[in-house]
C-alpha cells in the first residue's frame, strides 16, 4: 500500500502529465474495450441454443444458372426427404410471411413465422407464460415475445388475449423472451405449420413445392452430416429441376450437378458468406473483418502502452536522484521494481476504469457504425476483466521504467547525466515510429475507401437518377389494383411518365439469382447473357435513346403473345453476340428461335461499380410490381401525393417509395460504415501518437538543452535551433511513412481492383494521410520547439 500512496503523491506533483497519459491510455483502453466486445458479441451468435453444432441449415445452390450463390431459403419438399432418410433427427421448416393484423378495425402488416412444433425442441425455446407446445399445435395457438407483445397488444402480459390476423382469430398461448440481438433466429410471433392462416390446399403446396423457396429448414441430428447431405443429393439429383434447364445450359454444367446440396452447421451460420446477400439471410459477419477490428482493438491498446512507457520513462529519468538516494540507504532491486510497476499499475487502472466509462459512452456511435446492437457487451464480468486488463498493463508497461531504476549509477546521476541507454533512447523512438505508420496506413486506406465509395456512389448509371421517382407495389400490374394505381400515378400532376418493370437499377433483392440465359454467338459458341423484364414505356421514362432500331411501344409490342417476340439488346450484349454494329444486330433473330431484335439501347449499369456492364437483353414484362415516375419538377414535391394516392389503393400495406439515386447509395453503405471505422481508429491512433511525440519532444529538449545553448552562443539562430529539434522528429515521420506507405498502396490497389472505374483522389490518398500526420507531428513538437527557442543560456548551464 505504501508504493501506491507514494505513486499517488508522484502523479499529483505533474498534474499536466499525469492528466495526458491517463485521458491517452483510457482511450486506447475504451476502443479496445469496444472492439474486443463486438469480437465477442460476433463469436457468440446463435449460443443460446444447446449443442449448436448438432443443429444444420439445409442450404443449396443451382449449377444452371450464370451466377450460382448458395441459399438458405430451400424448397420445403426438402423437409420431407430429410424425415424419411433413415437418420435419427428432428426437422422443422422456418416460414417467415407478412400477415395483416385487424386492430380495432385498424389494419397493420406484421410478421410471423410458421415452424413445426418440434422447433421447440431444436432451438431450445423456454416459455416464461403459458405452454409453448401447445401454442405450435394448436390451430389457432400463437407465441409472442415479450416485446412483439408489447409492440402488438401493449402490454407484455399477454397471455391468453386473442388477436385477428388475417381474419383468422388467435389465442396467445405463450410468451417467450426476446431474442439475442446475436442470433441467425430472429422473430416476434410463432405460430404452427398447421395455423389456421393458411387452408390445407395452401399448406401443402408450400410443404410440397420443389420450385418456390419460402423460408430455411433446421434439422437438428447425432448422425453424420455427410450421411445426411448424401441422402439429400441423392434425392435431389431426380427431382424436377431437370425441366428448368435448356439444353445448352446442361452442356455448360459440364461435369457438375444441376443443384448442390449442402449443410450449414448453426454454429457457423453467422460467419457463412456463402449465403450473404441472399433471399433471407439476413446480416452475416465477415470473419477476417471481426477478427481485423479486433486486432486494431489490441494495437491501439499497445500504441496507448506505449505513450505509457514512454511519460514513465521521462519522469524516471528526472527522478534518478531519488532514486541514487534510495539505493544509498538500501533500496534493493526489487524493491525499485515493485515501486515502479506498483505506479504504473495504479495509472494503468485509473485509465481503465475511465475508458470503460468511455467506452460506455461511446457504445450507441459504436453500435451504429457496426451495425449491431452492442448494449449486451457491458456486464460485470466484463468489467472485472476490463479493470483486470488495466491492471496486467500497467504491470507489464511498469517494468521498463522500473528497470531503469535499477540501472541507475550514482556517480552518473551526480554528474547529471541520463540514465537512459542510446539503445533506450533508440527502442522509444522506434515505438512512436510505429504509432505513426499504423495511423498513416489506415488512415490512407480509410480515405481511399472513403473517396472511391463518394465517386461509386455519384458516378453516372447512364441515365439521369435526379427526376426519378420508384414505387414497390405489393401485386403486380396485372391485378386490377396494381393496374389501377399505376394509371391513377401516371395522371397526377407533376408526372410526365410512367413505367413498369420486374427490377429496378441498383436495386438488389437479395434472391443471389438474377434472370439470365444461355444464348449462341454468331460463330455457334455459348455465351450468357442477363435478362430484364421491363415495361414498354421503360426507356421513355429512363429518358434512353435508341441506338439503333426503335424502342419497345405499346401499340405494337406486347408480353407473352405467341409467336414472335420483341427484344432489345444493350452494346455489350451486340458485341458478345458478335456483331460489329448496332445496325448488323437490328432485325436479327436470337438463337433462330422467336426472339426478334428490334432496337439496341445504351449500355446502363444495373449492379454496382464493382461490376462491369454486362451483355443484357431486355423483353417485356407482363406481370411487374416495380414502377419508376418520372417527374417534371422536383420528386421530393411529388412524394406526398404519391403517398396519398397509395393509400387509396393499397390502405393495408406501408408504401415504399423510394428516389431511385437511393439504390445506388445503399449499395455502398457497408464501404462507408468502413470508412468511418477506419477514420475512427486513425484519429485514436494519430492522438497517441502525438502525445508520443509530445513526450519525445520534451525529453528531446530536456536531454539536449546544454547543445542547444552552446549553439546559441555560437551565433545559432531561432530557426537553426527550430530545424535542430525539428529534425529528428522529420526523420521519425520519413521511417513510418516507409513503413507504412507500400503495404497501404497494395491494401488499396486490392481494394480498387473490382471496381470498373476508380476516383482519380484513390492514388493520393496516401500522400494525403502523410501530410496530416506531418501537420501532427509539428502541432505536437510546436511547444517544445519553442521553449528551446527560448532557452536561456545562463540558467540551462546552472541547471
Amino acid at each position: 500500500m505504501m508504493n501506491f500512496r507514494v505513486g499517488w503523491r508522484l502523479l499529483l506533483r505533474h498534474p499536466f502529465n499525469t492528466a495526458v497519459e491517463l485521458l491517452g491510455l483510457a482511450a486506447g483502453f475504451a476502443v479496445c474495450f469496444v472492439l474486443m466486445g463486438f469480437v465477442y458479441y460476433s463469436f457468440s451468435y446463435d449460443r443460446d441454443v444447446p449443442q449448436r453444432e448438432r443443429v444444420f441449415v439445409i442450404k443449396h445452390r443451382l449449377n444452371f444458372i450464370p451466377q450460382p450463390q448458395w441459399m438458405e431459403y430451400t424448397p420445403f419438399a426438402m423437409r420431407d426427404v430429410a424425415l424419411h432418410s433413415g437418420l435419427p433427427l428432428q426437422a422443422s421448416v422456418w416460414w417467415p410471411s407478412k400477415a395483416m393484423l385487424n386492430q380495432h378495425g385498424a389494419l397493420r402488416e406484421i410478421d410471423i413465422t410458421a415452424v413445426d412444433p418440434v422447433f421447440d425442441w431444436i432451438a431450445a425455446l423456454h416459455a416464461l407464460q403459458g405452454d409453448l407446445r401447445q401454442a405450435l399445435t394448436t390451430p389457432d395457438g400463437l407465441a409472442l415475445t415479450r416485446k412483439a407483445a408489447l409492440q402488438l397488444l401493449g402490454t407484455s402480459e399477454a397471455l391468453g388475449r386473442t388477436v385477428v390476423v388475417n381474419q383468422q382469430t388467435l389465442q396467445v398461448r405463450a410468451i417467450l423472451p426476446d431474442r439475442p440481438g446475436n442470433s441467425t433466429m430472429q422473430f416476434g410471433a410463432l405460430v404452427g405449420i398447421g395455423s389456421t392462416l393458411w387452408s390445407e390446399k395452401e399448406r401443402q403446396q408450400v410443404l410440397s413445392n420443389w420450385m418456390g423457396i419460402a423460408g430455411r429448414i433446421y434439422v437438428k441430428t447425432d448422425a453424420s452430416p455427410q450421411a445426411l447431405q448424401k441422402a439429400l443429393q441423392d434425392v435431389i439429383d431426380k427431382a424436377p429441376w431437370d425441366n428448368l434447364a435448356t439444353p445448352e445450359m446442361k452442356a455448360a454444367l459440364a461435369k457438375r450437378k444441376m443443384v448442390d446440396i449442402g449443410l450449414g452447421p448453426l454454429s457457423d451460420a453467422y460467419f457463412d458468406r456463402s449465403v450473404a446477400n441472399t433471399m433471407g439471410a439476413g446480416p452475416r459477419g465477415d470473419m477476417r473483418m471481426v477478427l481485423a477490428l479486433g486486432l486494431a482493438g489490441v494495437l491501439i491498446l499497445l500504441l496507448a502502452a506505449v505513450n505509457h512507457i514512454n511519460l514513465a520513462t521521462v519522469r524516471t529519468l528526472r527522478r534518478q536522484r531519488e532514486i541514487a538516494m534510495r539505493r544509498v540507504l538500501g533500496a534493493t532491486t526489487r524493491q525499485l521494481l515493485v515501486q515502479f510497476m506498483a505506479e504504473a499499475m495504479l495509472l494503468s487502472t485509473a485509465a481503465a476504469a475511465l475508458g470503460l466509462v468511455m467506452a460506455w459512452l461511446l457504445l450507441p456511435l459504436a453500435s451504429e457504425l457496426l451495425q449491431r446492437p452492442l448494449d449486451g457487451v457491458f456486464t460485470p464480468l466484463s468489467a472485472g476483466a476490463g479493470l483486470l486488463g488495466g491492471a496486467v498493463v500497467g504491470a507489464v508497461s511498469g517494468w521498463y521504467p522500473g528497470w531503469l531504476a535499477h540501472g541507475v549509477d550514482m556517480r552518473a546521476t551526480l554528474a547529471q547525466r541520463s540514465g537512459e541507454t542510446a539503445g533506450g533512447a533508440w527502442l522509444r523512438r522506434a515505438l512512436t515510429a510505429l504509432q505513426f505508420a499504423a495511423a498513416i496506413g489506415m488512415g490512407s486506406i480509410a480515405l481511399a475507401i472513403l473517396w472511391q465509395t463518394q465517386f461509386a456512389a455519384s458516378a453516372s448509371p447512364g441515365f439521369e437518377t435526379a427526376p426519378l421517382l420508384t414505387v414497390e407495389m405489393p401485386v403486380g400490374v396485372n391485378d386490377p389494383a396494381g393496374r389501377a394505381f399505376r394509371d391513377a400515378l401516371a395522371q397526377l400532376p407533376g408526372v410526365s411518365g410512367v413505367a413498369d418493370s420486374r427490377d429496378l437499377p441498383g436495386r438488389d433483392d437479395h434472391t443471389g439469382t438474377h434472370g439470365s440465359t444461355t444464348v449462341k454467338r454468331n460463330d455457334g459458341t455459348d455465351v450468357g447473357i442477363s435478362v430484364h423484364w421491363v415495361g414498354a414505356s421503360f426507356f421513355q421514362v429512363y429518358g434512353l435513346p435508341s441506338l439503333a432500331g426503335r424502342l419497345f411501344d405499346s401499340r405494337i409490342d406486347q408480353a407473352g403473345v405467341q409467336g414472335e417476340e420483341s427484344v432489345m439488346l444493350n452494346q455489350a450484349a451486340v458485341r458478345a453476340l458478335g456483331w460489329t454494329s448496332a445496325r448488323e444486330a437490328v432485325g436479327q433473330r436470337i438463337n433462330g428461335t422467336q426472339m426478334r431484335i428490334i432496337g439496341v439501347a445504351p449500355d446502363l449499369r444495373w449492379e454496382t461499380l464493382r461490376d462491369p456492364v454486362l451483355p443484357t437483353m431486355y423483353t417485356l414484362a407482363a406481370d411487374s410490381r416495380l414502377l419508376t415516375a418520372r417527374a417534371q419538377g422536383s420528386p421530393e414535391s411529388l412524394e406526398p401525393a404519391v403517398a396519398a394516392l397509395w393509400q387509396r389503393y393499397f390502405p393495408r400495406q406501408l408504401p415504399v417509395i423510394r428516389r431511385a439515386s437511393s439504390y445506388y447509395a445503399e449499395a455502398y453503405v457497408d464501404d462507408v460504415r468502413l470508412a468511418h471505422l477506419l477514420a475512427c481508429a486513425t484519429a485514436v491512433v494519430l492522438v497517441l501518437a502525438a502525445f508520443g511525440v509530445y513526450v519525445l519532444a520534451a525529453h528531446s529538449v530536456q536531454r539536449r538543452a546544454r547543445e542547444i545553448v552552446l549553439r546559441k552562443l555560437h551565433g545559432a539562430g531561432r530557426a537553426a535551433i527550430a530545424v535542430l529539434v525539428g529534425r529528428e522528429f522529420l526523420l521519425l515521420t520519413a521511417v513510418a511513412a516507409l513503413i507504412a506507405l507500400p503495404p497501404a498502396w497494395l491494401a488499396i490497389a486490392r481494394y480498387l481492383a473490382p471496381f470498373a472505374e476508380r476516383s482519380p483522389l484513390g492514388p493520393w490518398a496516401p500522400m494525403a494521410a502523410l501530410a496530416c500526420a506531418l501537420g501532427v507531428v509539428v502541432a505536437a513538437t510546436a511547444r517544445h520547439t519553442w521553449s528551446a527557442m527560448r532557452i536561456a543560456p545562463a540558467r540551462a548551464l546552472r541547471e
